[in-house]
């Protein structure tokens, strides 16, 4: 059987006459994303506006200009789609020493600075590539973009937000179109096998980052994690100096238990991260890396990967598998997610429901606010808000948050698009390819029907550059193979 990666590693693409030093390339825009790390420690004690102008002055030369002239040249941008993820996976431990010393009207903007890279390099692939041989999808996701940036901060206005929170929320509800269009317009030069390969290797090294930090008992108090989760307006446990999520809301033996959350010093993102990981390492073969990622996942408690892991193996029956074996793993996927439903219900604080009812209040008060509640006022953040009086009991998931905020015009917008996600995943020819794209597509769908974090980059970006990479490598291999037409997941 041909897979994807040989078949896409002899397609022809510009600029592919004489193979680059991949890996030598990987290590000088590693070494980028330093010396912008490196701009925000050093800029931590100036004013916001000269913090803020080193940091994007950093940026833009470091990271943006480059990605320009490799575009250009139609080179694999697998380095540069990985920069901010690494951003994502580093941010919390970078941060630690600096917190006390930044300008906290600066606060707001460095923490995303990993989104402000993506916007940067989705703008430069737009007027960098051809528009010929695109997918479909394309079109699709820009338009829904462009409706949910419109319609997002016209919501916003009417209605009065926080700016910091609207921000936030606006961050979250356009990632997995902004990075979608990241993989899709990227996929004319860019191997789905090579950035898949760079995805495992972060993870590698953020599960050795994890099994260290967990073994190391005071690390986070000492770092600083207090200032740090105070700018965020998170809590910190006074009993343990920790924030409240380091520990399991599920009890053992009595007690909670202390999670794995490795640099992302959050073990939901880190649980999600892992999951896209061991897709990926499935995909690539590297049995070991994907035996660590679940090991990992169990030691930071992730209900995400659990759930994400059924879906995958529903999946990958679907695909392979004949109708009997199909049905026995569906069946085995509903039994296991009912088992951990009632032991959450049992030995939990509560957590479980709380994500639960926070996606159904979408729907129960959809009625009372059709075109939603306005950007930034939902979701967590907004919940924590005492002096709201009109308070959204939605929170906690990501699609409910996303209604809440947006109403029936986000409701609409975000159907259309995953509707058509899906129906683009599930017509990837080869069957490894189509096993990621699906599998990846249902199981983020599942963690943010539950789970607010979800949306975020830190957890988001490698999912959706991963399947437009994959979705639109295969488009343009058809597009190239006349006989290779392609046959949807029926």
């Amino acid at each position: 059987m041909t897979t994807l990666a040989t078949r896409s590693d002899r397609r022809p693409r510009s600029g592919a006459h004489t193979r680059p030093n991949l890996a030598g390339e990987t290590a000088v825009v590693l070494g980028l994303v330093v010396l912008l790390i490196g701009a925000v420690l050093a800029s931590s004690g100036f004013s916001v506006v000269t913090q803020l102008a080193v940091v994007g002055a950093t940026l833009v030369v470091a990271l943006t200009i480059p990605a320009v002239f490799k575009a250009r040249r139609g080179a694999d941008l697998t380095p540069f789609l990985l920069a901010p993820i690494v951003l994502s996976a580093f941010q919390n431990v970078y941060l630690l020493p600096v917190v006390p010393d930044m300008d906290p009207a600066a606060f707001p903007v460095i923490i995303i600075i990993n989104f402000v890279d993506a916007v940067l390099l989705l703008g430069v692939l737009a007027v960098t590539r051809s528009r010929t041989g695109t997918h479909p999808l394309v079109r699709v996701t820009a338009v829904c973009l462009g409706i949910t940036t419109a319609w997002g901060w016209a919501s916003a206005l009417v209605f009065g937000a926080e700016m910091v929170a609207t921000l936030s929320a606006f961050r979250n509800v356009v990632t997995p179109l902004v990075f979608l269009l990241l993989g899709l317009l990227a996929a004319r030069s860019t191997r789905p096998t090579v950035f898949a390969t760079g995805v495992v290797a972060v993870a590698a090294v953020t599960i050795a980052f994890g099994f260290w930090e967990l073994n190391s008992t005071s690390f986070w108090q000492d770092a600083g994690i207090r200032p740090l989760w105070n700018a965020k307006t998170l809590g910190i446990r006074d009993s343990t100096g920790l924030p409240g999520n380091f520990f399991s809301s599920e009890l053992f033996d009595g007690l909670p238990a202390r999670r794995m959350v490795s640099s992302f010093a959050d073990p939901v993102h880190f649980g999600t991260f892992l999951f896209v990981a061991f897709a990926a390492a499935v995909w690539l073969r590297r049995w070991i890396i994907a035996g660590f990622c679940v090991a990992a996942a169990s030691y930071a408690v992730s209900k995400g990967f659990l759930l994400s892991t059924l879906v995958f193996v529903a999946v990958w029956a679907r695909t392979y598998a004949n109708p009997v074996v199909q049905a026995l793993a569906v069946i085995a996927a509903l039994g296991t997610a009912v088992w951990f439903y009632t032991f959450a219900a049992e030995s939990s604080t509560g957590s479980t429901d709380v994500h639960i009812d926070g996606f159904l209040a979408a729907f129960t008060e959809l009625p009372g606010h059709p075109i939603g509640r306005g950007l930034g006022n939902s979701g967590v953040r907004r919940a924590a808000t005492a002096e709201y009086a009109d308070r959204s009991d939605v929170s906690e998931s990501g699609i409910g948050v996303i209604i809440s905020q947006l109403g029936v015009i986000g409701l609409v917008v975000f159907g259309v698009f995953f509707v058509a996600l899906v129906r683009a995943a599930s017509s990837v020819t080869e069957r490894n390819a189509r096993l990621v794209a699906v599998g990846l597509t249902l199981a983020f769908l599942l963690n943010a029907t539950f789970n607010e974090v979800a949306l975020s980059p830190n957890s988001a970006a490698a999912y959706f550059i991963l399947i437009g990479l994959v979705i639109g490598s295969d488009h343009l291999r058809r597009q190239s193979d006349p006989i290779e037409q392609g046959t949807p997941w029926k």
